[in-house]
C-alpha cells in the first residue's frame, strides 16, 4: 500500500508569488506554505504517492531521496493534523491481479 494525500476539499488556497495560502474551513485560519510546501501541496491531489512527491522534492531542491521522503512525510502528517490534507491508503494495482 502506497499514501497518496490529497487536499481537503473543503480548504480555500490559492497560489501567490510562489507561496501558497491556505484558509482552514472550520476556523479561518491562515496558514503559509513557503516554496517547497507548496510544491507538495500541488501535488496532494490523490493521484500522486508521498514516494512520487518526495521524487520531484528531490529532483526541484537536489536534496537526497530520503531526506525529502522524511520532509514529504512530516509535512503530510502536520498538515493531516489540521485537517488541511488526508492520506488515505490505496493499495496498488498489480496487472494480472
Amino acid at each position: 500500500m502506497s499514501l497518496y494525500p490529497e487536499r481537503n476539499p473543503k480548504v480555500a488556497w490559492r497560489k501567490i508569488e510562489g507561496e501558497t495560502v491556505i484558509i482552514s474551513p472550520e476556523d479561518s485560519h491562515v496558514h503559509e506554505l513557503n516554496e517547497t510546501a507548496s510544491l507538495i501541496w500541488e501535488h496532494a491531489d490523490g493521484k500522486h504517492s508521498i514516494d512520487e512527491i518526495a521524487a520531484l522534492v528531490a529532483a526541484g531542491y537536489e536534496v537526497p531521496p530520503a531526506v525529502a521522503k522524511s520532509d514529504v512525510e512530516e509535512l503530510v502528517k502536520v498538515l493531516s493534523a489540521k485537517g488541511l490534507l488526508a492520506a488515505p491508503k490505496r493499495q496498488e494495482v498489480f496487472a494480472g491481479a
